[in-house]
């Protein structure tokens, strides 16, 4: 087993992360082990939960890796894009890929919880807005394509952003898991276009105060059992 000072702090980060992306490569999340990263790198557990804090911040990490790689794919993708549906789907496009091609660290990414004790951290949250923030952009740049988009508020585009990433990012999610989505004449391609042709069609043609309408307050909650 390696000695302590074998590497630095921050050299063993990057190991650990290298490895942790390795196994995700081969094996899904439910199988990865804090012992078991620990032995492929030749520590001992301690020595990883000193480095990083505990194991959930080692997972939390690792996500930031992948938020990092998946925010820097989909900038790519639309950095020249001057058509603002087309760069949806362009978006939509690429986490379809991110998923299938590495469909083990797009679930611990998404769907892994942390301990209810755990605050995720800033750095983390600020990752997820730029994704969000994506996607807000190009849906912006719709207003201009019809006059019930102009007369939209920056309310509305918010709510409806985030309803089209919750969209995008479930197919995806089967798409990566298989099931549903093996089905032959159901490709993750055609139900996102399918999903964004309909969603967009009713977005730049209604006047989007549907959205902040149907919310329903907090105190109102209690009445719904």
């Amino acid at each position: 087993m390696a000695r302590r000072n074998d590497h630095s702090k921050d050299e063993l980060q990057r190991l650990t992360l290298k490895t942790v992306r390795e196994f995700l490569t081969l094996y899904p999340p439910q199988d990865m082990s804090l012992r078991k990263i620990a032995k492929l790198i030749g520590y001992a557990p301690a020595t990883i939960i000193n480095s990083f804090g505990s194991y959930a911040d080692l997972l939390i990490a690792a996500n930031a890796e992948t938020l990092d790689e998946l925010h820097t794919l989909s900038a790519m993708a639309v950095r020249d894009e001057t058509h603002p549906q087309q760069g949806l789907r362009k978006l939509a496009r690429v986490y379809l890929a991110y998923a299938r091609k590495y469909p083990h660290r797009w679930h611990l990414a998404f769907e892994h919880r942390i301990p209810d004790q755990k605050v995720l951290p800033e750095w983390q949250k600020s990752r997820v807005e730029r994704l969000y923030a994506l996607f807000t952009e190009q849906l912006s740049r719709t207003r201009a394509l019809s006059e019930a988009g102009k007369r939209k508020s920056l309310q509305e585009i918010h709510i409806a952003s985030r309803v089209l990433w919750a969209g995008v990012h479930g197919i995806c999610l089967l798409a990566a898991g298989g099931g549903v989505l093996q089905e032959k004449n159901a490709s993750g391609e055609q139900m996102l276009d399918m999903f964004l042709s309909n969603f967009l069609q009713s977005y730049t043609n209604s006047d989007g105060r549907s959205y902040t309408r149907a919310a329903v307050k907090p105190d109102k909650l209690s009445t719904l059992k």
